[in-house]
């Protein structure tokens, strides 16, 4: 039997443990190599999208659309009454009420709101009764219209009008930069056509869409003198048209 002295005992093992480390070593780095294989194997790379279109809305809306003075006559047991005055800027004339029996003592004119998203010309047309002579006769009759912007409806007290506009209005509407509304002053109805915001016979879009802008009042005026002659109830149509640039 060969006997292995301890020296050689001891460099059988040093021998064993440099084989030992060499393969672990090899190992390690063939694991840490596949390791990065499959860890590139599993990414992925996905895209999402998100898309979103504006689309332009013209739109106006009559937020109050009639207005209905009812059925009344001149009270001519007053000698002082000639006529009866009454408008939808301040109801019956001051001085005047006694003298306008049973009529609507209405107080709320039209109020149109550009509910669109882009500002717009306005203009308005007249058909039916559209003269004072039409729509009421007699005497001296008047039949007038006026523009104002809602916030100047705010700022004199015509709650009545105003509570209906989607958002109280604090500047003025029409951004024109000659002055704004058009008729800012009663002027007579007739069977035509109006331009409302801007100059008369072109194309300005100055009627806002902003929500503290965008509204205004159409009040109406009306005389109707102690020979106006009794008949059936006349109408007279206003037709609000707006266009865009959109």
């Amino acid at each position: 039997m060969t006997k292995f002295s301890n020296a050689a005992i001891v460099s059988f093992l040093v021998i064993a443990l440099v084989i030992t480390l060499a393969s672990l070593v090899m190992n390690m780095s063939q694991l840490d190599y596949v390791q990065s294989m499959i860890t590139g194997a599993a990414t992925n790379t996905s895209v999402g999208t998100a898309t979103l279109t504006v689309t332009s809305a013209t739109a106006v809306t009559l937020q109050v659309s009639s207005i209905a003075f009812g059925s009344g006559f001149v009270n001519t047991t007053n000698a002082a009454c000639t006529y009866c005055r009454t408008s939808t800027e301040s109801g019956h004339a001051s001085g005047n009420e006694s003298c306008c029996s049973r009529f609507n003592n209405v107080t709320a004119g039209f109020l149109v709101e550009n509910t669109g998203n882009e500002n717009v010309t306005l203009n308005v047309t007249c058909s039916g009764s559209c003269t004072a002579a039409t729509f009421i006769n007699g005497t001296s009759p008047l039949f007038q219209f006026k523009i104002v912007n809602s916030s100047d409806g705010a700022s004199t007290g015509k709650t009545s009008n105003n509570s209906r506009d989607s958002t109280t209005d604090t500047t003025s509407s029409c951004s024109s930069g000659d002055g704004g509304w058009n008729y800012s002053s009663y002027t007579t109805m007739a069977a035509s056509t109006f331009d409302l915001c801007g100059t008369n016979g072109s194309t300005e879009y100055y009627f806002g869409a902003q929500p503290t802008r965008n509204a205004m009042i159409m009040d109406i005026l009306v005389q109707i003198p102690s020979d106006a002659i009794t008949g059936s109830a006349k109408t007279a149509t206003l037709t609000f048209a707006a266009a865009s640039s959109g």
